[in-house]
């Protein structure tokens, strides 16, 4: 069960409306409708009715409430603790959305400072929203998150709103991410494919993360909903995800290719054309915090890699 989406469940209970609790907790009410069906798929009940008023809790929807609103109490307590006992010996505590960019970056800081005694390092992978929960509440020191260029303001209104500050790093156009031998490729080259090519092929994609960005696509023709889509294969890791692609015809969506995709897995990125988004990515932590020397590294590595992927992507579209 994931905390974060027990916060918008309460939210909608408070405001009695989707579409109000969507505003209040900053994100758009597709994403937060996904996570009340989630919490009701995972539940086995329906914990809401929906009105043409908003949205009445019904009997096992007050009896939720209740459990969810002694988990989050106890929550806060514990990251409270947790805030009041860390010393300087956790010495690096990283959020990120699954993407290997932000990964290797990660990586390299430990291969850095794999002989220091007393090193410790974390990294959480989540959805964006949950990344920034993390730094909210201090389970992390530095966040990397993504979304589309079109949720930029609400995005950035939700960050704010926490007393946090955001470093942009780059802007990419979505990809294609599908098995090098796909049937696909065969016919289009790798010059890219379009959503619709796509429709009759299994979507693999994160469990519980219906809110992510990157699943709702906007093209030329309109929306696509890739929740909505008739194969879905969900799955863990990214890793397990690559394993997957590489033996089927499945695909998924991201950006371009990390070092070593395509001789590792046999996987390739090919641009999602017609596309009329950018997912943007940057950098979220606290104002006015104490920086640990080895935060502001990994911070630093990851602007300087970001860069130079926005770099080779401007190349990439130049006529």
């Amino acid at each position: 069960m994931d905390a974060n989406n027990i916060r918008y469940f309460v939210a909608v209970a408070k405001y009695g409306s989707i579409n109000q609790a969507a505003k209040a907790m900053f994100i758009s009410q597709p994403q937060l409708s996904h996570i009340i069906r989630s919490l009701e798929e995972e539940a086995g009940m329906t914990l809401l009715r929906r009105t043409t008023q908003g949205t009445r809790l019904t009997h096992e929807g007050e009896i939720y409430l209740h459990h969810c609103e002694i988990i989050l109490k106890e929550m806060d307590n514990l990251n409270s603790y947790i805030r009041g006992s860390r010393t300087e010996m956790t010495r690096l505590s990283v959020s990120m959305t699954r993407f290997s960019h932000t990964s290797e970056c990660f990586n390299e800081i430990c291969r850095r400072y794999q002989d220091v005694p007393g090193m410790t390092f974390k990294l959480y992978e989540d959805s964006s929203l949950n990344v920034i929960e993390d730094v909210t509440v201090g389970r992390s020191s530095v966040g990397v998150i993504h979304f589309l260029s079109q949720n930029a303001d609400i995005t950035q209104k939700n960050i704010e709103s926490r007393g946090l500050e955001f470093i942009p790093l780059a802007a990419f156009r979505p990809y294609v991410c599908l098995s090098s031998s796909h049937e696909l490729l065969q016919e289009n080259g790798r010059k890219g494919l379009h959503i619709e090519q796509l429709k009759d092929y299994g979507f693999v994609r994160y469990i519980g993360q219906y809110e992510d960005f990157i699943y709702h696509i906007e093209t030329m023709k309109g929306p696509v909903d890739l929740n909505d889509s008739q194969k879905i294969v969900y799955v863990t890791d990214r890793q397990g995800q690559m394993r997957l692609i590489s033996a089927t015809n499945f695909y998924t969506i991201g950006i371009s290719e990390f070092n070593g995709q395509d001789s590792m897995y046999k996987v390739i990125s090919v641009p999602l054309l017609d596309c009329v988004e950018h997912l943007k990515f940057g950098i979220i932590r606290k104002k006015n915090e104490h920086r640990l020397e080895i935060e502001q590294e990994f911070v630093d590595l990851v602007c300087r890699r970001y860069a130079s992927l926005q770099e080779q992507e401007n190349q990439r579209n130049q006529p």
